[in-house]
């Protein structure tokens, strides 16, 4: 299943935070978020030709993760002679329509890139931006608007959770196929259930495990936690499982923290498989140690760019319809 980022925040927030750092280092000097207005933006060719003045519109930016974006989206887009405007809507669509609104009846932006709180809140701005060649990339899909398929001048981008399951459960039974003999048994650390997001990760994992590894069982599965939380939830696995060989965690914290439980229950990284998801830097020192197995992350450096690219592309021909994205994964192996 494919969702909006903001159904995903939990499991990629250290990547957004991991890209922001990399982004920002790379592009010191560049300018710092502009939040000033600014008059007869216009959309259009012209407007592609000459840099975009792109307003970015998170749900909030009191997550770290969207700041984070936010900060890096500045610079990138600087760098190549764009400019950025943001607005925060504190999780509010009221908030988030009027923001838009107010952008596009005053020509204050070319192009728009939007993380809504309620998609189809915020669809009548959406509408507006298109009369006037405004060009836009939207979380979610079409249907999140109230759209029925393709739009001129807008893109949509989707988080792809099954793919991200997914890969977690092939590199588990890649490294029980390899270590283990084919049998393995999972302590799983699974998504907090309650989003759409969730559900498509576990089941994801669940399933590509059982293809890849099918004499392998999950001998216990409990939610991801933070670290110290989840270096509990596995000791006390162990003691019902002390035959456990393979812990996976969805998000760097739960990862580490099972990581941890295994080391300190004195289970050797030759004969065990510890693997995860999210990609931030102590994950991938852990990963190129040989403490863990391989981490899957969403690239959003990558996905910053091919965002940024499609917004030029959409604002060379804004009558033309957009297309529907998918956040890149990343995979980290030793």
């Amino acid at each position: 299943m494919k969702t909006t980022a903001r159904s995903a925040i939990r499991p990629l927030a250290a990547a957004l935070a991991l890209t922001a750092a990399v982004t920002l280092a790379a592009c010191s000097g560049t300018p710092t978020t502009d939040s000033t207005s600014g008059a007869g933006a216009g959309g259009g060719s012209s407007a592609a030709a000459e840099g975009l003045k792109i307003g970015f519109s998170p749900f909030t930016l009191q997550a770290p993760a969207l700041k984070g974006l936010a900060d890096a989206l500045t610079a990138v887009a600087g760098s190549q002679g764009d400019s950025v405007v943001t607005a925060d809507a504190n999780n509010d669509p009221s908030t988030q329509l009027q923001q838009l609104q107010q952008w596009i009846q005053l020509d204050q932006v070319d192009a728009i890139w939007v993380i809504p709180a309620d998609g189809k809140a915020i669809a009548s701005a959406l509408t507006q931006a298109q009369a006037k060649g405004i060009v836009i990339i939207a979380s979610g899909v079409p249907a999140d608007y109230g759209f029925d398929g393709p739009q001129a001048g807008i893109t949509f981008t989707v988080a792809d959770n099954e793919a991200y399951g997914g890969k977690l459960g092939e590199l588990a039974a890649q490294c029980i196929t390899e270590k283990l003999d084919g049998v393995g048994n999972v302590i799983f650390l699974t998504s907090p259930q309650g989003a759409q997001s969730s559900e498509a990760i576990n089941t994801a994992f669940r399933d590509a495990l059982a293809k890849g590894a099918p004499d392998s069982k999950i001998v216990n599965e409990q939610d991801a936690g933070d670290r110290l939380t989840s270096q509990q939830t596995v000791s006390s696995a162990l003691q019902g499982a002390p035959d456990a060989n393979v812990m996976v965690g969805t998000d760097d914290e739960s990862t580490l923290g099972g990581l941890a439980a295994f080391t300190q229950a004195g289970k050797a990284a030759d004969a065990t498989c510890v693997l995860g998801a999210g990609g931030n830097d102590e994950a991938q020192a852990a990963v190129k140690s040989g403490e863990l197995y391989s981490e899957v992350a969403f690239d959003f450096q990558a996905d910053l760019g091919q965002n940024l690219a499609e917004l030029h592309k959409l604002a060379a021909d804004p009558t033309a319809d957009g297309s529907q994205l998918t956040i890149p994964l990343n995979v980290v192996t030793q």
